[in-house]
């Protein structure tokens, strides 16, 4: 599902307003946020067995943290500049 923009129209006079189907509409809302939400628990559930399977082989802890550090990253605006700021960080100084 995508963003929409902002309708000309106030929403609260867009949605119904006779009590029934408003109730049918907020009771479909419920529904397919219900199932999203349970879809969501399904995920989590699967994600921690695969992350439990793999504890044995990998450093988990570890691993996660690079996964962390992989998509901060992949976020940053200005590469370049970044890239400047993490050598700047990471090369060790040397004291005179």
């Amino acid at each position: 599902m995508s963003k929409r923009s902002a309708p000309e129209k106030s929403i609260a006079e867009l949605q119904p307003d006779e009590l029934n189907a408003l109730k049918d509409v907020v009771k479909e809302f419920m529904k397919q946020v219900g199932s999203i939400d349970n879809e969501i628990e399904l995920l989590k559930g699967d994600r921690k067995e695969v992350i439990q399977d793999f504890s044995e082989k990998l450093d988990m802890k570890t691993l996660q943290t690079a996964l962390r550090v992989i998509k901060l990253q992949n976020s940053v605006a200005h590469k370049d500049a970044y890239d400047l700021f993490m050598e700047a960080l990471t090369t060790p100084t040397t004291v005179m």
